[in-house]
């Protein structure tokens, strides 16, 4: 009850407010008590507690009064505080616009850079540099050529008084020496008629600006003429016998014509500034809404009435292709009005009027297509445009409440000034936008779009399946589905960012960058298909969400599979082979390929392998399939340091690739696959393990998936210094379990310790439950198993460093998305519960080794990825099972998941392993 109340006084609050009198207006805690017959006391409350959430600013007046926020930072362009002293404080921070620029339809989109150009031309000494607008008819040259010369004006570059004078050239084509005595004047007798003289529009507008537009109609000798004041600032009138005089005019010209073939060389040459102008359908979807939106309000202006209409109606019309650009969308809207206005006998006519579908012009709602029909069909909620709105409040009305991506983002940029760019503000900025994609998904709140969702799944299908097969990664399952819905919502959901969160989110977006720079460079991929395939434009909020998101859905790594590269001679000898092998093998990326010229020698083919192994993560082994025996040295020509086994094949073929392809699927040991492919099908191989000079190893890994010891590998990789000779890398625990891949691991590396959630029993390797670093119960044998290659100096400096990273919430932070704090309350609950119902206590131990593993349990869960299969002993304890189950049925009613039985075995290991 007491939410649907604030959401009411807040709801009326943002309609107050939308009058634009805000001087005038006086909003009391008394006027919501009448309003909706609640306590004073109860409104007060609730009004305060908007100004605490920073949705209302609070007047300490007499009487007290509150202003919506949003309203009074759009309307007096200010990032308003609070609370003010006085109505009197308030307004005396309203700001007046001085670029005027920032008023246009797509300032900061595709109108960016050409208003870049006219503010340079603007800014130049003197009368400025000669403008050049080009583009299609109705695109809007006029208006912004009126636009630069206010913004002169504004900047000071122009006197107040100056004027502005506008010629179509197109209406005089037909007589040129009309148009020149227009242009320059002329002295009595110059031609038949001349009784006098008369100065021309150069003169008129003296220390100000022409606008000279259809000037491709202006004929040779017209820009000629223009040539004189181009060069040295003078004009001379028709029949003028002296020297001409001088004027300080700023020029700006217009056509929609090709430069090249419609004007003098010459002439082009004399305008350094040619600004292209885009049409209405080349323009974004949020560009042609907000310039509808526009038309309408001035509508609403005109004929001094409220207009309603559905987002179904702005689609519609927005979504239209239109041959004559933005005059043409101006006349649809004109026509929509008047016949919305010619049906008398419906809505309040004196006061507002309301659009239907009906009323669009039929070359509009009529027009045929697919598309078309889908925008038919969807969102009917309603926008109300007054006549006492401004556009920046129209514009404006896709608050953060109304833009979950907005809202989203905001939240960022005030996590980032919280924390700085640290480990905490990635992993709680990463917590926002999965929220936001949560909320864009499951609650449903797309409802248009000019491009379809299905276009968007299909083209993030493929690049996803690409990204996968190229770089060895596999994403959760609905990262298609996100991505999909973001970016079909951002075709509306855009909005202008100002300078300073532009500022903020680039600077966290290059820092992610450098500290992600495979992820961030998945999401610069899936920018670049968006911008190709779609024609759609992004900014920094589509590329940190794709950092962010990327960042957190990358469910598996594969450093640790062995790679394959087939090496042959021919155009593509080499791609046939993998093409075919790969596609046999379920379209998995197992083979790579590399094609070579015929003239190509061991060391140009070594420098290819060796820039394989630069761009690709390798730890388990690389085999080489080469066309021919000369190949077979071809590792001695590797420019780089290797500190894995590599194993030959000569006389590659698709029978022996696939043999291998489907050997490395299974996980077989390298040296295996290669004696194995050798016997089978008679050709030369060998083995080739690095240097004895290896390098020492620190193994992570967790029964429950490659997944989480990458992360325990990530804090330990985050402990140990870069100087240390150690690498620390992540193995799935079934593969630990194989003698083979011991063996080869042995000849690649000393391995010195284990870390990890369960111990695969490595002979002679010493194994440090991860509970135990949590509890710093076993950094002694962390320290001995370090002392080998390391000084004691180095290993106790190790030790406190692991001792700060190895928190059991930053543990947890670094594991999953969730929050550490929260989860692990959930799961004390649950424990808690266990210790009630069995009747025995947890150790230290177990508890962190639950915390650990259960966090992890309810992120599979969520994203609805459980493990499907665990091995039950026989004769295990029925009694801790259904104990466990009763104890973590508080985690399902939490969450609301379930606890599948395999699930649950991992945790019956942890406890009963404790016991």
């Amino acid at each position: 009850m007491s939410v649907d109340i604030q959401e009411s006084i807040y709801s009326e609050l943002q309609r107050l407010c939308q009058s634009g009198q805000l001087k005038t207006s006086n909003i009391t805690a008394d006027y919501f008590t009448k309003k909706l017959g609640i306590a004073r006391n109860t409104a007060s409350h609730y009004l305060n507690q908007l100004v605490q959430n920073g949705k209302a600013v609070k007047v300490n007046s007499r009487p007290v009064c509150f202003f919506d926020k949003q309203a009074i930072d759009s309307q007096l362009n200010i990032n308003s505080n609070p609370e003010y002293d006085s109505i009197s404080d308030l307004f005396a921070n309203e700001k007046v616009e001085k670029d005027i620029f920032n008023q246009v339809i797509g300032a900061r989109e595709s109108l960016f850079i050409q208003i870049k150009q006219l503010k340079a031309a603007a800014r130049y000494p003197g009368v400025g540099l000669p403008i050049l607008l080009t583009g299609p008819t109705g695109s809007g040259k006029s208006y912004l050529a009126k636009v630069y010369y206010e913004y002169s004006v504004k900047m000071g570059f122009l006197d107040s008084s100056s004027k502005f004078v506008h010629l179509n050239c197109a209406e005089y084509a037909d007589n040129p020496e009309l148009l020149a005595s227009i242009l320059f004047g002329y002295r009595a007798g110059a031609f038949t008629g001349a009784t006098d003289n008369k100065s021309g529009l150069f003169d008129e507008a003296d220390n100000g600006m022409l606008f000279l537009d259809e000037v491709h109609r202006l004929g040779a000798k017209g820009q000629e003429k223009l040539f004189e004041y181009l060069d040295n600032g003078t004009v001379s009138p028709l029949g003028e016998t002296k020297m001409g005089h001088k004027v300080s005019v700023r020029l700006i010209f217009a056509t929609t014509e090709d430069i090249g073939s419609t004007f003098l060389q010459t002439f082009i040459r004399r305008i350094p500034v040619q600004v292209k102008i885009p049409s209405l359908n080349s323009r974004s979807p949020f560009e042609r809404e907000s310039l509808a939106k526009l038309f309408f309000l001035r509508q609403s202006k005109s004929i001094k009435k409220k207009i309603i209409l559905t987002n179904q109606v702005l689609a519609a019309i927005t979504s239209h292709t239109y041959e004559s650009n933005v005059g043409q969308l101006k006349n649809d809207i004109t026509l929509t009005v008047a016949n919305a206005l010619g049906k008398t006998n419906r809505d309040d006519y004196d006061n507002q009027i309301a659009i239907y579908v009906s009323d669009l012009p039929n070359s509009v709602w009529q027009s045929g297509g697919e598309g078309q029909r889908i925008r038919l069909t969807g969102d009917k909620s309603q926008i109300t445009i007054s006549k006492d709105m401004s556009i920046n409040q129209l514009l404006s009305g896709e608050t953060a409440e109304s833009n979950p991506i907005m809202l989203a983002f905001k939240n960022v940029i005030k996590t980032y000034h919280t924390y700085g760019m640290t480990d905490e503000f990635v992993e709680n900025a990463t917590v926002i936008i999965n929220t936001l994609c949560d909320e864009l998904v499951y609650n449903k709140t797309i409802t248009r779009g000019e491009v379809p969702l299905k276009l968007f799944q299909r083209l993030f299908q493929v690049k996803i399946n690409n990204i996968e097969t190229d770089d060895d990664v596999e994403f959760s399952g609905n990262t298609v589905i996100v991505l999909a819905y973001f970016s079909y919502y951002r075709q509306f959901a855009y909005w202008v960012l100002d300078a300073e969160s532009h500022d903020t989110l680039t600077t966290i977006s290059n820092r992610m960058m450098i500290n992600f720079p495979r992820t961030s460079g998945f999401a610069d991929e899936i920018l670049e298909l968006i911008q190709d395939s779609l024609s759609l434009k992004n900014d920094v909020v589509d590329r940190l969400f794709l950092q962010l998101y990327l960042r957190s859905v990358v469910k598996v790594v594969h450093p640790n599979q062995i790679r394959c590269i087939v090496l042959a001679h021919g155009y593509s000898t080499a791609s046939s082979i993998a093409t075919v092998v790969n596609k046999m093998l379920g379209g998995k990326g197992v083979v790579d390929f590399v094609d070579m010229p015929l003239s190509n020698g061991p060391e140009e083919i070594g420098q290819e392998v060796t820039n394989y192994i630069n761009r690709n993560s390798i730890s388990a082994g690389l085999i080489l399939m080469v066309d021919m025996g000369s190949l077979n040295d071809i590792y001695r020509y590797l420019h780089t340091s290797i500190d894995f086994p590599i194993g030959v094949i000569s006389n590659v073929s698709t029978q022996s690739a696939l043999m291998v392809g489907e050997r490395i699927l299974k996980h077989d040991e390298l040296q295996n696959i290669v004696k194995d492919v050798q016997k089978e099908i008679k050709i030369d191989s060998k083995v080739i393990y690095p240097e004895k000079n290896k390098k020492n190893l620190v193994i992570t890994c967790c029964n429950t998936g490659i997944g989480t010891a990458k992360q325990i590998k990530k804090l330990l990789d985050n402990s140990i210094p870069d100087d240390l000779n150690i690498v620390v890398n992540a193995y799935d625990y079934a593969l630990l379990q194989s003698p083979e891949q011991i063996s080869t691991l042995a000849h690649t590396f000393n391995i010195l310790t284990v870390v990890g959630t369960v111990d695969p029993q490595i002979k002679d390797v010493s194994f440090i439950p991860l509970e135990k670093l949590i509890l710093g119960e076993d950094t002694e044998s962390f320290a001995k198993a370090l002392t080998p290659v390391a000084s004691s100096e180095e290993v106790g400096k190790l030790v406190d460093t692991i001792l700060h990273n190895f928190t059991i919430e930053r543990v947890i932070n670094s594991l999953t998305i969730l929050d550490a704090h929260a989860v692990m309350k959930s799961i004390d609950v649950a424990l808690n519960y266990y210790v009630e119902v069995a009747g025995e206590k947890l150790n230290n131990r177990t508890r962190m080794a639950l915390y650990v593993h259960v966090s992890c349990l309810i992120e599979r869960l969520i994203r609805n990825e459980p493990i499907t299969t665990y091995e039950w002993e026989e004769g295990y304890d029925t009694k801790l099972v259904s104990d466990l189950e009763k104890a973590f049925s508080v985690i399902e009613t939490q969450y609301s998941v379930k606890i599948p039985k395999s699930e649950m075995g991992y945790i019956y290991d942890i406890v009963h392993g404790n016991q």
